[in-house]
């Protein structure tokens, strides 16, 4: 269930210096992983007929991932409470409307209490927002729809994915947080910026009181040993990774993105915190899954898991 992967960097810090370096190094290593993804697509579908087209189908092999998370301090009232995640669409050229409308129906078949979406929502223009908010907002949850943003938003146009977003009743948490009223005591959700952004824990978490658990949405989920630090999140959800999108024994690290190595796919425990990384829905660089199909995350808050 849990997965220990080497650490590929150190402890995330917030300096300003620091931060700098960081975003570069990130910003780098998504370029050598965009060329990876390239040769390694181009030697799955080369290397033999059942790995090229097992390659080329698992894009399409969407999965309900169910996920009980044990979130130290949530009340009772809150116990059995049905989270509904979606990440990664990367809308066009590779992934199609298609397949976006088949997640949005199988979460709304799950009947979530809750819907987040965590980011990337587009890949190759900002255009294909306007083709996807519309299907994304038929998604139906009792209290609501919320998102991130992702690295690509950012690469493509950040403020006109937030913005299409918006407009369709779906709200963006950017450095933010809201309290739902749920379970009597409420539930305190954060949203903090991509990487490519402006990241902000202090902001998305401030209001967050002392033994409240919060759920935190983080495109990037490498960022969850600073929110351990912190101690007010319960609960991180992120996504980026794509679980590597294409995964050779002895060679997932290649594969990897900046941001989402360490916590790269799967269910963590950092600390007291419960971490899950989404393998998202899209692809990007090549249309190629490999041992990493896409998914569509049915998280289950519980006190405990004994």
């Amino acid at each position: 269930m849990f997965h220990n992967l080497p650490c590929l960097w150190g402890r995330v810090e917030v300096a300003p210096v620091v931060a700098a370096r960081w975003f570069l190094c990130y910003s780098v290593g998504m370029v050598c992983r965009r060329k990876f993804l390239l040769s390694a697509g181009g030697m799955l579908c080369a290397g033999g007929a059942y790995t090229g087209l097992t390659g080329l189908r698992e894009p399409l092999d969407l999965r309900i991932e169910r996920v009980d998370a044990a979130v130290v301090g949530l009340p009772l009232s809150l116990e059995g409470f049905r989270i509904a995640a979606l990440s990664d669409f990367h809308l066009h050229p590779f992934t199609q409307i298609g397949l976006v409308k088949t997640a949005v129906a199988m979460a709304n078949r799950l009947k979530p209490d809750l819907v987040v979406l965590l980011g990337d929502f587009v890949d190759a223009t900002v255009d294909a927002i306007e083709e996807l908010a519309p299907v994304l907002c038929t998604l139906n949850a009792g209290h609501g729809v919320f998102a991130v943003l992702g690295n690509h938003d950012y690469l493509k146009g950040a403020d006109v994915v937030r913005s299409a977003l918006e407009r369709r009743g779906i709200e963006v948490l950017v450095n933010r947080g809201v309290e739902l009223p749920a379970g009597g005591a409420g539930l305190h959700l954060a949203g903090t910026d991509s990487l490519h952004g402006k990241f902000q824990l202090g902001r998305a978490l401030a209001g967050v009181p002392s033994g409240a658990p919060a759920i935190l949405l983080a495109h990037e989920p490498d960022v969850a040993d600073m929110v351990a630090e912190d101690g007010r999140v319960g609960l991180q959800l992120s996504g980026h990774s794509h679980g590597g999108q294409v995964r050779i024994a002895g060679m997932e690290r290649f594969f990897l993105p900046r941001g989402g190595r360490k916590y790269a796919f799967g269910s963590y425990r950092v600390g007291g915190m419960f971490v899950h990384t989404s393998r998202g829905i899209g692809t990007t660089g090549v249309p190629v899954r490999f041992g990493s199909p896409p998914e569509v995350t049915e998280v289950v808050l519980r006190r405990s898991l004994v």
